[in-house]
This record gives structure tokens, sequence and C-alpha cells, in this order.
């Protein structure tokens, strides 16, 4: 039961990185600062500027999170359940479907108001901010990873 409970929060985790909700709210709060001060020019690189620019990078970076997690935890033996997981993940399309659905209704915007809520606005904001965009960005790695391993086999 403790091996469960260790692979179950092992992946909350991963997906929780994976998610840039955190990041976005951070953002929201810089952007509204600004908005409302009004003492801090965009186009000047000061402190402020800085650290949106940098939260834009995490939030890009994050998207890398679960290729790098699952990378590693693909042969572990401290997380046998895990490491089944995605042997199965990479072998099962109707797998990645189910996971990339559950990853768009994963995803609770948190107000950014530039996106509709429709089904497209939605899609759009979670790939850029939710676990979605992360899923998509891992499924097109291994895509590419499988193919590139295949030339040189040849």
């Amino acid at each position: 039961m403790r091996n469960l409970f260790k692979n179950i929060i092992c992946l909350l985790l991963i997906n929780i990185f994976a998610n840039a909700s955190p990041l976005e709210g951070c953002l929201i709060l810089i952007l509204m600062y600004h908005k409302f001060t009004d003492e801090i020019s965009v186009l000047q690189l000061n402190g402020l500027t800085v650290l949106v620019i940098i939260i834009y990078l995490l939030l890009i970076l994050r998207l890398l999170v679960l290729h790098f997690a699952y990378k590693k935890l693909e042969n572990s033996q401290n997380y046998k359940l895990v490491s089944q997981f995605i042997h199965k993940l990479k072998q099962s399309n109707y797998l990645k479907l189910t996971v990339l659905v559950i990853a768009y209704f994963c995803y609770y915007p948190t107000g950014v108001p530039y996106f509709s809520g429709d089904f497209y606005g939605q899609l759009i904001q979670g790939g850029i901010f939710g676990l979605f965009g992360s899923y998509i960005v891992l499924y097109i790695y291994w895509y590419i990873e499988d193919k590139i391993k295949n030339r040189i086999k040849m």
C-alpha cells in the first residue's frame, strides 16, 4: 500500500510541476501591479520586466518537465508502477488520448482575460498554461525520438 501511495504522489508532483497555474498566477499579479502603478514602462529593462521575462521562460521550460521526469523514472526500480505506466503510455495510443482528455479537463483557468471560455479558447489556454501542452510536447518528443532511432537502425 505504501508503494502505491509513493507512486501516486510521484506522478502528482510531476504533473503539478508540469502545470503552469502557479506561474500564471504570479504573472497575472505582476501584470496587474504594473498596470495599476504605471511607474514602469514595459520597454525599459528593469527588475519588473526581467521578472516577467523569467516567468515566460519558466512557462516554456515547464513544458519539458514531463520529458525529463519520465525519462528518469522510465526504468526506475523504486517506482515500478510509474515505470509501467510510462511504458504503457509510450505504446498505447488509446492511453495517450485518454491522458490528453484528462489533462484538458484538469485545467482550471485562473482568469486570464484574453482567452474565451469556449472549447477552442480553453484548448489554446490549456495548451499554453496547462498539462495539455506538456503532454503534447512529450508525445511529440517521443514521436521524433522513435523516428530518429528507427533511422539509425536502418
